[in-house]
Formats: C-alpha cells, sequence, structure tokens
C-alpha cells in the first residue's frame, strides 16, 4: 500500500511540476492574464479498484514586461536648406511588451558628434497616416492627457511619432545636426527584472524586461546647399559665311544651367524670349545637343509662339526636371535655339 501511495505522490508531483512551464514562456502571454491547471493522478488500489485523486487547482497570473523600442522611418539624414522651419524626422515606437502600457516621450537638439544644434525641438503624434501635417497630427505635452499625451499602446502596438525642428542660418554645406526622441515606460524603468509590485495590466506585477523600459533614436538634418546659374552666350553666322549680324543672319543662343552644392533641384526649367527684331527658327531646339520638338507635352521642350505678357515674338521653354547637384564644376545643361534677324 505505501509503494502505491508513493507512486500516486509521485505522479501527482510530476503534474504539478508540469504546471510551471507556461510561466518559464509566458513573454508573448497578455499580461493580467491567467493560467489555470489542475493535475490528476491515478492508481489502483489494494482491493483492485481504479482510483484517481486529483490536485488543488494552480492558479499563476502573467505578469507585464515593461519593454519598448524606437526604429528610425528616414532612409539616413534628412537634407534641410538653412535656414529652414519645422523640418520632420520620423520615427516609430513599438511596446514591444506584453501589455498595454502608456509611454513617455522627451526630445533634444543636443546631441554631441554633430556640428549644430536643430533647435525648437518638438514631439507630434502622428494621426495614423504616417505623413507629417502641422495641422492634423498632435503637439505633444507630456503629462497632459487625452489626444496630446502621453500615447498608450497595446502589446505589440505602433505609434508614429514627429521631431519637428527647425534649421538656423549661417550653417555649411554638409554639416549635420542631430535630434534624439527618448521613450520610457510611464510604470518604471530600471535594470532588467526590477518589479513594480502590482502596477501591471489587471493589478499584475509590472517587470522591467531587456530593454530597460526605455528607448532613444536619434536622426540627423544634413544641410545641403543647391543652386544654379545660368550663362548666355551667342554666335552669329550671315548669309556669306561671316559673323555679321546682318539682316537674314542666324543667331544661335547658347543658355548653360549649371547646378552646384548637393541636393536635387527639382521643377528645374530654362526659358527665353524670342527677342524683338527676330524670328525663332522652327524646331532648331535642342537640349544637350539633342534635338526637342516645338509642341508641347511630346518632349522637354516646347515653342509658345504668341506667349502672354509683353513679347510676341515666342518663348522658348526646356524643362530639365530634378536635376542632382554636384560639386564644382556641378552638373551641367546646355540649352540651344536659333533666331534670324528680320
Amino acid at each position: 500500500m505505501n509503494k502505491q501511495i508513493l507512486l500516486a505522490r509521485t505522479a501527482l508531483a510530476a503534474a504539478m511540476a508540469f504546471v510551471l512551464v507556461p510561466e518559464v514562456q509566458a513573454a508573448g502571454t497578455a499580461a493580467g492574464s491567467n493560467i489555470v491547471n489542475t493535475a490528476s493522478a491515478s492508481f489502483t488500489d489494494p482491493g483492485g479498484t481504479s482510483q484517481t485523486a486529483n490536485s488543488n487547482t494552480s492558479t499563476l497570473q502573467v505578469d507585464e514586461i515593461l519593454d519598448v523600442t524606437i526604429a528610425s522611418n528616414d532612409a539616413g539624414n534628412v537634407s534641410v536648406n538653412t535656414p529652414s522651419t519645422n523640418r520632420v524626422l520620423s520615427f516609430t515606437i513599438t511596446n514591444t511588451g506584453n501589455g498595454s502600457e502608456a509611454f513617455v516621450l522627451g526630445a533634444t537638439g543636443v546631441v554631441s558628434g554633430d556640428q549644430f544644434n536643430p533647435s525648437n525641438v518638438r514631439i507630434y503624434l502622428d494621426n495614423g497616416d504616417g505623413v507629417f501635417d502641422i495641422a492634423t497630427d498632435t503637439l505633444y505635452v507630456a503629462g497632459s492627457g487625452g489626444a496630446s499625451g502621453d500615447p498608450t499602446l497595446a502589446a505589440d502596438g505602433t505609434r508614429t511619432v514627429f521631431l519637428v525642428s527647425d534649421i538656423s542660418s549661417g550653417l555649411s554645406n554638409g554639416d549635420i545636426g542631430l535630434a534624439t526622441l527618448t521613450t520610457t515606460a510611464k510604470t518604471g524603468t530600471g535594470t532588467a527584472g526590477t518589479t513594480f509590485a502590482g502596477q501591471g495590466t489587471n493589478g499584475s506585477d509590472a517587470v522591467v524586461g531587456s530593454t530597460t523600459a526605455t528607448a532613444s533614436r536619434s536622426n540627423g538634418y544634413a544641410v545641403t546647399h543647391a543652386g544654379a546659374t545660368l550663362a548666355k552666350s551667342s554666335t552669329v553666322l550671315d548669309q556669306f559665311g561671316g559673323a555679321n549680324a546682318i539682316p537674314g543672319a542666324t543667331i544661335t543662343y547658347t543658355l548653360t544651367f549649371t547646378a552646384t552644392g548637393s541636393g536635387n533641384l527639382t521643377n528645374a526649367a530654362v526659358t527665353d524670349s524670342v527677342p524683338a527684331g527676330t524670328t525663332y527658327v522652327a524646331g532648331s531646339t535642342k537640349l544637350d545637343t539633342v534635338a526637342l520638338t516645338d509642341a508641347a507635352g511630346d518632349d522637354a521642350g516646347k515653342f509658345d509662339a504668341a506667349p502672354a505678357g509683353a513679347n510676341a515674338k515666342g518663348l522658348v521653354t526646356v524643362s530639365l526636371g530634378t536635376v542632382a547637384a554636384a560639386a564644382a564644376p556641378g552638373t551641367v545643361h546646355t540649352v540651344t535655339f536659333k533666331v534670324t534677324i528680320d
């Protein structure tokens, strides 16, 4: 009999030990939920009767893990001019814990290792579309409550957050200004394993995870000075093979567009009016030696014979689109067209 009772107790102990397994694996289980288990043992008594013995019910509440990460949404430094205002860095905060948690945010433009400090650094909470809009996104105010206060994220929840800064004048091309976003669990932070008794979801304990319940991420603004110059020259060829500007001679105008610095110039275009006393030579416009048509919409060139404004002799327009500026001697595009002297 003693041997059978011992076997029954051994089986019961083994079943109870099994209850502890979910607690070890509970990192992904929702905080505040209960792990409930009742073990049972079976045996045959000395009289040959099958018997069962149920253990007491074990109920373990899953503690809340406090963890958070921040990721930058920008592919490297964000290009800015000097001066400029309301320049944006984008970040995503993720609650990597297992319970709903509020997070306190902070920002600074004073970071070591850069060339200037972004000023007037503010935090905006995204309205859900992932695109910064100062009119529809919410200016964050720490501890204020409501939509402008500390954001609350469900387990594995994310929130896009923008750092918005102003850039001072007088900076040099290539200067970098760093800004840092920080976030901490509102319940508390500390070394991994620090416990806040009863402060987790559903009254569970809150336990600091491997991230120490705080995260920070920096990104930079890169000053880019991009500009352009336009030079115009002309050559004359008269009908006798000379260079005399006489009626009937042809003037070739050359417009040299040069983009220097760094960054991209967008919507770049070159325009020139056909001067009074001359007539445009149809089909004579070229971009970088490539012939263009005079019609609008089929390539980069267009000739308007009757433009609005003072000059009724015509207007030549050549679209350059986006031009990537480069260090000296720069990125060069050449436009040429011809007129004849009336």
